[in-house]
């Protein structure tokens, strides 16, 4: 699949990131813009529920540039002049991130597409965020229209490989789903990238490890790795508020990374490995407030314990051809 690492190349903190491919790839660091594509979601619009997920706060993530009332070029243009403030940038990738970035008609989506393409002669690519069950035959054309000219990534949020998870926090998709648009958008050689989250409801330890597996066998390009943190609005809050959820502890946070890594093929990168809300829509935990710590914790948790990324998914691989 184009795009997939081609040579096992660890870096220092043990793990392959997605910045160092991109940095090499386009000879210099590449910089991200989000915009808010005036999207919505079937578990929003009662196509498949009315609340969303349960951990679901649009607000809690977007930045304030992104504003739906204004056009995509005008949130790309102010985005980068943003990023201009504080970095020597030249190189920038557009990424649509709230709610579902392919669930309209396709002509809507292929004006918003290429608004975004030319809306700046810097733009290097297209990152679009969307969830597996939002994908027809139509949009996979469309998609595929866009790999070919631009640097592609369809990120979809898988969350979880347990169905009885996906179920509990409302996700209104299956796992089965997942594998079938990955699948789908690989026969047309576009990039994909997996959201995974550590802490939900009803996961355990073999479902992280189960799920690194599961896209490192697909051969998904990269993959973001979120703590589950409790915001303000959502279904998820009240369940903390009655005592029916208890957040992680940073430490089993970064022991359950460690052990989603070290179960990770060595071939995808990591795009993201913590999370973050602004204070003011973060409930618990308190230490998802500093993504610097978790990261400094995830490194020396993975020095420690000299784990590495590919370690156990190699090992299995191996065993299973001389089975």
């Amino acid at each position: 699949m184009i795009g997939v690492g081609a040579s096992r190349n660890i870096s220092q903190k043990r793990y392959n990131t997605l910045n160092s491919f991109m940095k090499e790839y386009f000879g210099e660091k590449v910089y991200k813009v989000s915009v808010d594509g005036g999207f919505t979601c079937p578990v929003r619009d009662g196509t498949k529920g009315w609340r969303g997920c349960i951990f679901c706060n649009i607000k809690s993530f977007t930045p304030p540039y992104a504003e739906r009332a204004r056009s995509v070029k005008d949130q790309i243009l102010e985005g980068i002049e943003n990023v201009k403030k504080f970095r020597k940038a030249r190189k920038y990738v557009v990424y649509f991130q709230p709610y579902t970035n392919t669930y309209a008609d396709v002509e809507k989506l292929r004006k918003l597409y290429n608004e975004a393409l030319e809306a700046h002669p810097d733009i290097v690519g297209i990152f679009i965020g969307t969830r597996p069950d939002c994908l027809s035959y139509e949009i996979i054309d469309l998609l595929d229209e866009l790999n070919r000219k631009t640097f592609l990534v369809v990120e979809l949020g898988l969350q979880s490989s347990n169905n009885r998870t996906l179920e509990l926090i409302k996700r209104g998709h299956t796992v089965e789903d997942y594998i079938d648009a990955t699948k789908k958008l690989h026969e047309r050689n576009i990039r994909t990238l997996p959201h995974i989250i550590i802490g939900l409801p009803g996961d355990t330890e073999q479902d992280y490890i189960n799920g690194a597996r599961l896209i490192s066998d697909l051969g998904v390009f990269a993959v973001k790795i979120h703590p589950l943190h409790v915001v303000k609005f959502t279904e998820l809050e009240l369940w903390y508020r009655k005592g029916e959820y208890k957040p992680l502890e940073i430490s089993e946070y970064v022991e359950y990374v460690g052990l989603f890594l070290e179960n990770l093929s060595p071939r995808i990168y990591i795009a993201r490995i913590t999370g973050e809300a602004p204070d003011k829509f973060l409930v618990a935990p308190e230490w998802c407030k500093n993504k610097f710590k978790v990261m400094q914790e995830i490194d020396l948790y993975l020095e420690k314990k000299n784990i590495y990324q590919g370690a156990s998914y190699e090992s299995q691989r191996i065993v299973n051809i001389y089975q």
